[in-house]
C-alpha cells in the first residue's frame, strides 16, 4: 500500500481513510499500523483528527508518522463533527473510516473496494469480530438487518440500534457525501445511523461482504457504546429527532411507510427494554406507562411489561407454565 504525502493531488489518491481519536494513543498506533499493513495497491491518504486529546497524541503522531495528514482540534467536538472535518480534507474515489480503537485485517480495503466495483449507488459493509478485551471473548457479527422483525433495513435503522455496528466496517464512494451531505452534528450519538438511513432513502444499498475483516474492540477506556440511563435517554431522543427529520424525506421519495405512531411506539419500546436490560427499572416502567401508551394503548403497554417480566423469570418457571402464560396473555402483542 502506498501512503501519500500531504501535497498529493486528488488524482493521485484512491482512498482517504478518516481516523478520529481522543486519548487513545496506544490503541491509535495499533489502528494506524493496521492501515499501513493493507494489501492494497492504490494510494491511501490517512487523515487523523485528534479531538483535543490530552495524552500527547498530536505530538507523537506528527513525530512518528509524518505521512499522516494530522488535524488537531482545539476543542473536543465529538466523533461526527471530527469526521466531517476529516471529510473536508478527503480526496480520491473512496472514503473509509476507522475508529482509533478498531483494527483492520490486511485484506480489508481491497475486499471492500472490489465489492463496489461495477455496483452503482452502493456502499460496502464488512462483517466484524467484536472483541471484548476485558473478558477476552470474541463474537462474529455479520451486520445485516433482521428482516424477520423489521419490514425493511430503514425500518430497523429508524427504531433500533444500527445493524451496522461500527463505521470502521463501511467504505463509500466520495460522491455519496457530495449527494446526500455529511454526518448530522445535532447529537453525539446516532448520527452514523441517521446517515445510513439517508443513504437508503437516496437509493444507495449496502453490499454485505460477509468477511470478518474488522476487529471492533470493547474495552474500559471510555466508549460511546457504554450504557447508562443517560445514554439510553440520549439515544431515544436522537432517534425521535432523526425520525422527525427523515420521515418527510421518505414521503417525498414515495417510499413505503409504516404509520408514524407505530414508529414512535417502537422507539420508546426499544428504550424501555434497554432500561430493563440494564436494571433501570423505574425508567423501564415509566417508559411503558407514560411514553408507549401515547402511541398505542394501556393494554399494549401492560402486555409488554408482562412479556419483559416473563423473559426475566423464564429461568425460574417451568416451560409448561411459561407456555400457558404466553398463550393466555401475550398472543396479540406486537413485535417491538
Amino acid at each position: 500500500m502506498k501512503t501519500t504525502e500531504l501535497q498529493s493531488t486528488d488524482k493521485q489518491i484512491d482512498v482517504s481513510v478518516i481516523l478520529c481519536t481522543y486519548n487513545r494513543i496506544s490503541m491509535l498506533e495499533e489502528a494506524l499500523q493496521s492501515i499501513l499493513n493493507q494489501e492494497f495497491d492504490g494510494a491511501v491518504k490517512i487523515i487523523l483528527i485528534d479531538d483535543n486529546s490530552s495524552d500527547g497524541t498530536s505530538e507523537i503522531i506528527s513525530h512518528k508518522y509524518p505521512e499522516v495528514c494530522l488535524i488537531s482540534l482545539k476543542d473536543n467536538v465529538g466523533p461526527y463533527v471530527a469526521r466531517n472535518r476529516g471529510l473536508s480534507e478527503a480526496k480520491g474515489k473512496y472514503i473509509a473510516f476507522l475508529d482509533s480503537d478498531d483494527l483492520w485485517q490486511p485484506k480489508y480495503l481491497v475486499t471492500q473496494i472490489l465489492a463496489l466495483e461495477g455496483q452503482a449507488r452502493s456502499f460496502s459493509v464488512s462483517a466484524i469480530i467484536q472483541w471484548d478485551t476485558v473478558k477476552d471473548s470474541k463474537i462474529l457479527r455479520l451486520q445485516k438487518p433482521d428482516l424477520q422483525k423489521f419490514t425493511s433495513p430503514i425500518h430497523s435503522l429508524l427504531v433500533r440500534s444500527s445493524f451496522i455496528y461500527s463505521p470502521s466496517s463501511v467504505v463509500l464512494r466520495r460522491e455519496v457525501f457530495e449527494e446526500i451531505g455529511l454526518f448530522d452534528e445535532s447529537y453525539r450519538i446516532g448520527s452514523d445511523q441517521e446517515f445510513y438511513s439517508r443513504c437508503l432513502i437516496y437509493g444507495y444499498q449496502p453490499i454485505f461482504t460477509e468477511q470478518p475483516l474488522v476487529i471492533v474492540r470493547k474495552h474500559n477506556q471510555g466508549q460511546q457504546t457504554d450504557v447508562n440511563a443517560s445514554t439510553i435517554k440520549e439515544r431515544r431522543q436522537g432517534r425521535i429527532f432523526y425520525l422527525e427529520k427523515l420521515y418527510p424525506m421518505l414521503e417525498n421519495q414515495q417510499q413505503e411507510l409504516l404509520p408514524l405512531n407505530r414508529l414512535y411506539a417502537e422507539i420508546y419500546s426499544t428504550a424501555a427494554r434497554d432500561f430493563f436490560k440494564n436494571k433501570y427499572y423505574f425508567n423501564w416502567l415509566t417508559s411503558w406507562i407514560l411514553d408507549v401508551v401515547k402511541y398505542t394503548s394501556l393494554r399494549y403497554a401492560l402486555l409488554n411489561i408482562m412479556r419483559d417480566l416473563l423473559r426475566f423469570m423464564k429461568r425460574y418457571l417451568p416451560t409448561p407454565a411459561l407456555t400457558a402464560i404466553r398463550k393466555l396473555f401475550l398472543s396479540n402483542t406486537l413485535s417491538t
